[in-house]
């Protein structure tokens, strides 16, 4: 029944125009709760550590035990083996619903004609740090997938190819219309990454600004490909991480006299970057602590 309702949907379609289809799933985000097959898949098997680094609140009494709204805190180790085996769980839940409707794509002889681009919008933390869910700037909540599949090898994507350039999902429509063959608008902000998989040699972004409105830990940062600053805007406290050496962001070089320059280079982008918020984030010369984030700015409301 389930193979037939995909194939019913790519029926549907109009044969003689090509098509764009979105499929979004809810899972793996919480709750975790995947059928309990695939949670067997994985319950008893060995789980990956969750890195901790030398800066996590290890200490602070209110995160011995979950708080309220599932962000952070300290599980025992059988309450967050649980959690994972769910997580996981939910993953390949999911990656079997996306082979059936591929599958039913080949059968109904699209499929060597489609680009198919696979993301997320966020990831999740799963006890990295302490903390859980998303909105926080560490690399389990903002690293997420960007893959490109071209089962008909209609644009000269080398198979497995990966890049490194720094990539963020505003790239998605450029990317899509430049493989349709369609002229992307000028007002895009975002960037085609064809060029890029195709192995040309094309001048990139540096770095990417990225925020989170999220009470006493809002959060802005600056991520490049060897390294990231990070800036809560309601405390002003600073961390930043050698993303080469440290992958898992286990220690915070804020104080590290060796990344003195770096880290003033990345706050001087920082402090541009917020210049003309109305929020009053930054004078231009240095970071203004407390001022209150906004969920939307008034200029996206007057638009919509």
């Amino acid at each position: 029944m389930e193979m037939l309702y995909n194939k019913i949907i790519i029926r549907r379609r109009d044969p003689t125009k090509p098509f764009f289809l979105m499929m979004s799933f809810v899972r793996p985000h919480s709750p975790l709760d995947p059928p309990q097959y695939y949670y067997d898949m994985y319950i008893n098997e060995d789980m990956p550590d969750s890195p901790v680094g030398d800066w996590a609140e290890k200490e602070d009494g209110m995160r011995d035990a979950l708080v309220y709204n599932g962000y952070g805190g300290r599980l025992t180790d059988k309450a967050l083996h649980r959690a994972k085996a769910a997580y996981y769980g939910s993953i390949t839940h999911i990656d079997h619903q996306i082979g059936r409707f591929l599958q039913a794509m080949f059968d109904e002889d699209v499929l060597h004609n489609t680009i198919i681009l696979f993301t997320s919008d966020h990831g999740d933390m799963m006890g990295d740090h302490n903390w859980f869910r998303k909105s926080i700037p560490y690399e389990g909540s903002t690293s997420i997938p960007f893959i490109i599949y071209d089962p008909g090898n209609n644009l000269g994507i080398k198979p497995g190819a990966v890049i490194d350039n720094i990539v963020e999902l505003r790239d998605i429509m450029p990317t899509l219309l430049d493989a349709a063959g369609v002229e992307i608008p000028e007002a895009v902000e975002g960037m085609s990454v064809m060029p890029l998989v195709r192995g040309e040699d094309i001048p990139w972004r540096e770095y990417l600004h990225g925020e989170h409105s999220f009470g006493v830990a809002s959060n802005h940062y600056i991520v490049t490909k060897r390294d990231k600053y990070i800036w809560y805007s309601q405390t002003g406290e600073e961390q930043y991480f050698d993303l080469e050496k440290d992958p898992m962001e286990l220690h915070n070089g804020i104080n590290d006299e060796d990344y003195s320059h770096k880290i003033d280079y990345l706050r001087k982008i920082l402090i541009k970057e917020l210049e003309s918020r109305e929020e009053g984030y930054s004078d231009g010369n240095q970071l203004i602590v407390g001022c209150s984030p906004k969920a939307t700015l008034s200029h996206i409301k007057e638009d919509s």
